[in-house]
C-alpha cells in the first residue's frame, strides 16, 4: 500500500521538476523588467517635478539661449541692433588719420679720390704727432653738433647764443650776412636737426705754426635734406653749408675747437 504512493510522488516530483526551474527563470526575466519600468517610472516622475516647479526654483537651460554680443540677441535685426555693436573694427580703422612720415632720399656724395686721400693722409698726422686722442669719427660727430646748434640759433633770432660756438670775426662776418640776405621765413626753414644733416665731408686740413704757436684748421662741408611745410604744404629743402674748425695746439692752450667761418652756400626747394 505504501510502495504504490511513494512511486506516485516520485512521478509527481519528476514533472515538477523542469517546470520549477523554467517557472525560476522567468520569475528573474519579469524582476529585470520591473526593475527597468521602475526606473523609467523614477525618471518620468522627476522630470514632471521639474516642469511643474514654480517660481521658488526655477530652471534654466544655458544651452538652449542664444549667443549674445554685449548683452544683445544675435536673432535681432540688424536694424535695431546698439551703435556700439555697428561700430566694429574694420569701421574704426577708417576713423584713424593716416599720418605717414614722408621719406627722404638719402644724398650720396661723389669726392675727388685724390682729395680723399690727402685729407685721410693729414687726418693721421694730426693724430700721430699734434693730438694721439684725435679720432676722425669723433670729430665729425661734433662738428655736426655743432652746425645744427648754429641753424636753430639763427632759426630763432637768438644771435646772441654764438658767443663760444664761433670766433668773433665769423659770428660778425655771419651776422652782417643774415642781415642783409636772410629774411625772417628763409631764417625759420633753416633748422637742421642732427639727423637731417646726411654728409659731414672733410675737405682740407690746414697745419699753421707762427713762432712757437701751432694752429690746426678744418675745412667742412654739410649737406642735409628735410621736409618742412611752407604755406601748409610740405617741401623738400636742400641745404649745403661750409664751415672751417679752428682750434689751437700751443700747450697750455684750452682744447676745443671753435668755428672760424660759417656760411650758408646753398638753401633751395626742390619739390612741393
Amino acid at each position: 500500500m505504501i510502495a504504490p504512493k511513494l512511486s506516485f510522488i516520485k512521478q509527481c516530483l519528476s514533472l515538477a521538476t523542469p517546470f520549477a526551474a523554467s517557472n525560476s527563470k522567468l520569475i528573474k526575466l519579469c524582476t529585470k523588467e520591473a526593475q527597468s519600468l521602475r526606473s523609467y517610472h523614477n525618471i518620468n516622475s522627476s522630470f514632471n517635478r521639474c516642469l511643474s516647479s514654480g517660481p521658488q526654483d526655477p530652471i534654466k537651460y544655458k544651452q538652449l539661449e542664444p549667443k549674445r554680443y554685449n548683452n544683445v540677441a544675435k536673432q535681432l535685426p540688424l536694424s535695431k541692433l546698439p551703435l556700439d555693436v555697428l561700430n566694429l573694427s574694420m569701421f574704426r580703422r577708417k576713423n584713424k588719420p593716416n599720418k605717414k612720415k614722408k621719406r627722404i632720399p638719402r644724398l650720396i656724395l661723389l669726392q675727388n679720390p685724390f682729395t680723399w686721400l690727402m685729407t685721410k693722409i693729414d687726418f693721421i698726422v694730426l693724430r700721430r704727432v699734434w693730438d694721439s686722442s684725435f679720432r676722425e669719427r669723433d670729430f665729425k660727430f661734433g662738428t655736426t653738433q655743432a652746425i645744427s646748434r648754429v641753424t636753430h640759433i639763427i632759426s630763432e633770432g637768438q644771435l646772441g647764443e654764438l658767443n663760444g660756438l664761433l670766433t668773433k670775426p665769423a659770428r660778425l662776418s655771419l651776422v652782417r650776412e643774415l642781415d642783409r640776405n636772410w629774411g625772417e621765413r628763409q631764417r625759420s626753414l633753416l633748422a637742421l636737426n642732427h639727423g637731417d644733416i646726411q654728409i659731414s665731408s672733410p675737405r682740407k686740413v690746414y697745419f699753421i705754426r707762427i713762432a712757437d704757436k701751432k694752429f690746426c684748421d678744418v675745412d667742412m662741408a654739410f649737406l642735409a635734406l628735410k621736409w618742412a611745410p611752407i604755406n601748409n604744404i610740405d617741401a623738400l629743402i636742400f641745404t649745403e653749408i661750409f664751415a672751417r674748425f679752428h682750434r689751437e695746439y700751443t700747450p697750455n692752450c684750452i682744447p676745443e675747437w671753435t668755428i672760424a667761418y660759417f656760411k650758408v652756400t646753398r638753401f633751395e626747394v626742390l619739390r612741393r
